[in-house]
């Protein structure tokens, strides 16, 4: 993703440019929006930088310090949790109770542990048990669990618990409100963290560097945008507790999916299947991973992002599940001269759930008609031009191997 070239002006101190962009860059894991998306974040910086904003910047110690004066702001209500993870109060995944503590060592028994909540996202769940000694928490992936020894409620906003796929786990204080994590380089994810009284729960987050940042939500003119610094624990040791035969790494698609998720925050990252190495237009491209539900692309500029297509597939039909993704896209610079990037052209990018599946036709309104067959277990189908005044329905064939059709799906992209 291009840096945005904004025109110059005032700087802005930390805590007003990141109050501004919390929603925007909340998603910036997940798919773009539908066009333009990157001039729209332009614009959104571009007001921020013109309103004045109380901005309250909380060193470690609690000591506060304002850095603008009080006036008028926005609201930047948070987005729910509940749309990027799956949550449930008072209950974990059968068994997981057994499986943490044998992950563990020196636990209170099992016998005596509560379930406080469960956050799942990408195959990870990340859960909370009270027990007599403290909180335990742990995370499971398909082959390993991560497991802390009983945790205290230090009675503050608190980061207590992180693993090497990116999960993050805490206490909240006494601050009702929502709030935000993010770590301390420009690539890390902000991630909203998942709520369940005094516990937040944040699954394959990110890797936090350095101290993780909390910003609480803002939502009237009377509040202060506030950024607490917290200490961050090293990651808890992950145990393999059911092994899985690893996926190889020796075709040059192996190699390139090896490299790109060498110490990314990935669940079992041995275990990702190699996809095909998708080329997107002259100078784009990406490697595809395949893992249960999941998909992965890694892009040449080794951002990844992952799908997981048994929750939000963006593209549904009974014979495959897929998701859409921006290429083509282009430098730019509106009327005022601020510089973006730009694309109305998105790519398909389906995996067949039925053996049936021999290729795959997209008819869109505005292009030739585009086949592709299903390779390593996916199918592309690039090209697609979204129209620019309003929603574009294109129509996707499934045919088996004779050429019979096995379903029709009308997609609105």
């Amino acid at each position: 993703m291009t840096d945005l070239d904004l025109p110059p002006g005032s700087p802005l101190p930390d805590g007003v440019r990141d109050a501004a962009l919390t929603r925007l860059r909340a998603g910036f894991d997940a798919p773009p929006p539908r066009r333009l998306p990157l001039k729209v974040a332009a614009v959104a910086v571009a007001v921020a930088a013109t309103t004045a904003l109380a901005v309250q910047l909380v060193d470690r110690d609690g000591t506060a310090s304002t850095a603008a004066s009080r006036a008028d702001i926005p609201e930047l209500a948070l987005s729910d949790a509940g749309s990027d993870y799956d949550l449930r109060t008072g209950s974990v995944p059968e068994g997981a109770a057994w499986r943490c503590h044998a992950g563990g060592t020196g636990l209170p028994p099992v016998e005596g542990w509560t379930p406080v909540a469960t956050a799942s996202r990408h195959g990870v769940d990340v859960m909370a048990f009270g027990t007599g000694a403290g909180t335990v928490f742990c995370e499971t992936t398909p082959a390993s669990v991560t497991v802390s020894p009983p945790v205290a409620d230090p009675g503050a906003l608190t980061l207590a618990f992180t693993t090497s796929t990116g999960s993050l786990a805490g206490f909240t204080g006494d601050d009702p409100r929502p709030f935000t994590l993010a770590g301390d380089r420009a690539a890390d994810r902000r991630a909203v963290a998942a709520r369940s009284g005094r516990i937040f729960l944040v699954p394959n987050g990110f890797l936090p560097t350095g101290p993780v940042v909390a910003q609480p939500e803002v939502t009237g003119a009377a509040d202060l945008v506030q950024r607490f610094e917290l200490a961050t624990p090293p990651p808890s040791p992950a145990v393999v507790d059911r092994p899985r035969a690893p996926e190889e790494r020796d075709s040059a698609e192996g190699r390139r999916l090896g490299e790109c998720l060498d110490g990314r925050p990935v669940p079992d990252p041995a275990a990702w299947r190699a996809g095909q190495a998708v080329a997107l237009g002259a100078a784009e491209s990406a490697q595809l991973g395949h893992y249960g539900d999941l998909l992965l692309l890694c892009h040449q500029d080794r951002t990844v992002q992952v799908h997981d297509l048994g929750r939000k597939p963006q593209v549904s039909g009974a014979t495959l599940r897929g998701v859409r993704v921006f290429h083509g896209f282009v430098d730019s610079r509106d009327e005022s001269g601020t510089a973006y990037t730009s694309s109305n052209t998105v790519a398909v990018i389906a995996v067949p759930t039925d053996p049936r599946v021999a290729s795959v036709t997209v008819e869109g309104p505005d292009d030739a008609d585009v086949t592709a067959a299903p390779v390593a277990g996916s199918v592309v189908l690039p090209g697609i031009t979204l129209n620019e005044a309003g929603s574009t329905v294109v129509r996707l064939v499934v045919r088996d191997a004779s050429g019979a059709v096995l379903e029709e799906v009308r997609q609105e992209l």
